[in-house]
């Protein structure tokens, strides 16, 4: 398994967007430079009025096949996950 650290930044409107159908994938660069591209629906737990906004860890398998994604907590212990994940 492979983990990327990413940080999202999406406004309601550009939601909106991907619900017309305009859009079906979220293409994120990583915490180290890399792309992602995401299908629009393994983020629709985090939508909230303001669109999404955090930082993320995505989970792939040795394929790079999408796996899981889960919101890193802000502040939390350890220092900033986004530097120590890759």
């Amino acid at each position: 398994m492979k983990q990327i650290a990413i940080s999202l930044h999406l406004t309601s409107r550009q939601i909106e967007e991907y619900y017309r159908g305009k859009a079906r994938h979220v293409v994120a660069e990583a915490i180290d430079g890399r792309m992602v591209q995401l299908p629009i629906n393994v983020l629709h737990s985090f939508i909230s009025e303001d669109g999404i906004i955090g930082d993320f860890v995505v989970t792939t398998d040795d394929k790079h096949k999408f796996v899981s994604i889960e919101r890193l907590k802000p502040n939390s212990p350890g220092g900033n996950l986004l530097d120590q994940v890759g």
